[in-house]
């Protein structure tokens, strides 16, 4: 007998999601958890869980079209929210709506680790074009470098060009120093 509840429950369990590994200046990895074409997953968003190593990060970019929704579970970071360095710490919800810019790195010593959605969906699209498969008996490439023909594949999905382009360390540019992080945590409110 039909419930009229098919199609509408996913259940993802832990490890269960489709993973794949980040590249340059990430490092870290991606699972996303559903997206349109899932089965029991919605059609307007995707969600997925994300970790960044020490000195990870997430170049501030903004969505033409996408909310963003952020839930901080491990760690902590640095935000530059709108041209704003927040401190981040688990626990903590953030809200990004369409073409406000964001960016996130790890400043911390362990894992710093959120679940995203993103709505409408595409960002699952981005995190597949430039990611490896990440699973039981699969090493850890990184860091490997962004694809050549990242800023295509940007654009082909739910990115936009900014202008003015991110300054360091908010940029594409991978952190080798730590030190370079000390004015961001000072500033940051």
């Amino acid at each position: 007998m039909a419930t009229g509840n098919e199609g509408r429950i996913r259940l993802v369990p832990p490890g269960g999601g489709e993973e794949h590994w980040q590249p340059q200046p990430a490092n870290g990895w991606i699972s996303i958890l559903a997206a349109p074409g899932m089965a029991g997953a919605p059609c307007g968003a995707s969600v997925g869980l994300q970790e960044l190593p020490p000195l990870g990060k997430i170049r501030e970019h903004a969505h033409p079209a996408q909310d963003e929704y952020f839930f901080f579970l491990e760690g902590e970071g640095l935000a530059r929210l709108d041209g704003v360095v927040r401190r981040i710490r688990r626990g903590s919800f953030l809200f990004a709506g369409a073409r406000a810019r964001h960016g996130f790195i790890n400043d911390g010593a362990g894992p710093f680790r959120f679940l995203w959605m993103l709505a409408p969906a595409g960002l699952e699209e981005f995190f597949r074009a430039i990611g490896r498969p990440r699973g039981a008996g699969r090493p850890d490439p990184t860091p490997y470098p962004r694809p050549a023909d990242v800023g295509a594949i940007e654009l082909a999905t739910v990115f936009e060009t900014l202008d003015p382009p991110p300054p360091p360390p908010w940029d594409a540019a991978p952190i080798t120093d730590a030190a370079v992080l000390e004015p961001l945590r000072r500033a940051a409110v």
